[in-house]
Parts: structure tokens; C-alpha cells; sequence
């Protein structure tokens, strides 16, 4: 009786580590998929920081488009 009560305590430790483990393993993966997504997002904006600081067109894109900004000669027609 005693041998059975240890080996069925064993077993339950057995399956819940197993579980954990199990567990643990998806978590790493989708942390892995994180930092990966994330590495790919900053060099994708190193790329952009690098053209807007070297390509005089890209700096005019940006600042037409995210700061509305026109040349001097321009005449700015709103239109709704």
C-alpha cells in the first residue's frame, strides 16, 4: 500500500512538472516571437532614421506629410 501511495505521488508530480514545462515552453515561444517582431520594428525605424537624416526627398515626405508643411511658393487650398 505504501509503495502504491509513493508511486501515485510521483506520478502527479510527474505529469504536473511535465505540464509546467509544457507550459513554460509555449510561453518562451511567444515571448521569442515578441522580441523578434519588436527587432524587426526598430530596424525597420534605423532604416527610416537613417533616410530622413540622408535623402533630402524622404525629409520633404515627412514634413509634408506629418508636419502639413508646404514650400514658400505654394498656395495651400483646404479642401473638406
Amino acid at each position: 500500500m505504501i509503495m502504491l501511495a509513493t508511486f501515485a505521488l510521483c506520478l502527479s508530480v510527474t505529469v504536473r512538472t511535465h505540464a509546467e514545462m509544457s507550459g513554460a515552453g509555449q510561453k518562451l515561444q511567444h515571448m521569442n516571437a515578441d522580441v523578434q517582431t519588436l527587432r524587426n520594428t526598430n530596424d525597420s525605424l534605423r532604416r527610416e532614421v537613417q533616410r530622413l537624416r540622408t535623402d533630402t526627398r524622404a525629409i520633404e515626405s515627412a514634413a509634408r506629410s506629418r508636419l502639413n508643411m508646404v514650400r514658400p511658393n505654394e498656395v495651400v487650398i483646404p479642401v473638406d
